[in-house]
């Protein structure tokens, strides 16, 4: 009997390591090969959480963030509204601020933050970004400012959960500009790489 506790405490052990290897694990983002009248998109890695930077307009661009209603719009950060998003489905949120240029954008993002950069095709950038919008307003009864982060908010129809959180819509929104992304997606700690 002692010899099966062992065997099962050894493949506990290599099952727990090989979770922290994939959560500690960058995603990686590899954007298109020579999109067509590419534009410049950002991703903002915030440590815990994510965002996406569209152009908008001749110079200026927009961010979209997604979260947890109460923790990220409302700005419950205890640990109850903190647990709650982990361990249950709760309202998503759709965060959007406008930027009228890249000097703002930069100005607004602290240095501890990882900002990502590379190019998608015009087009698909126009066709998420209305998506976003449309989204955004069908809720727009719901909208909140929130003034620690800037953003308005809107309660969202998705909820959100540990395996649907800000860094997995932001993947979707990725695929949406025709990047792939591989890895695990958990927290933001995401890279970009080149194909040739």
């Amino acid at each position: 009997m002692r010899i099966l506790q062992r065997i099962s405490l050894f493949i506990l052990a290599i099952i727990a390591s090989i979770s922290l290897v994939l959560i500690a694990s960058p995603a990686v983002i590899i954007p298109p090969v020579n999109p067509v009248e590419p534009v410049t998109v950002y991703v903002v890695d915030l440590g815990l959480h994510s965002r996406l930077v569209l152009p908008d307009g001749a110079d200026g661009f927009i961010q979209y963030a997604y979260g947890d209603w109460r923790y990220f719009a409302l700005n419950q950060q205890d640990l109850g509204s903190g647990f709650a998003a982990l361990l249950f489905p709760t309202q998503g949120t759709l965060g959007r601020r406008k930027y009228k240029n890249i000097d703002q954008l930069q100005q607004a993002i602290n240095g501890n933050t990882n900002i990502l950069n590379f190019a998608v095709a015009r087009a698909k950038a126009i066709i998420l970004q209305n998506l976003l919008d449309k989204r955004f307003e069908q809720n727009i009864e719901t909208q909140i400012f929130n003034p620690v982060n800037q953003m308005n908010f809107v309660q969202d129809d998705l909820d959100y959960t540990l395996y649907h959180n800000s860094n997995h819509e932001l993947v979707l929104w990725l695929q949406g500009l025709d990047c792939r992304v591989e890895g695990f997606v958990l927290l933001a700690d995401f890279r970009v790489q080149y194909l040739r």
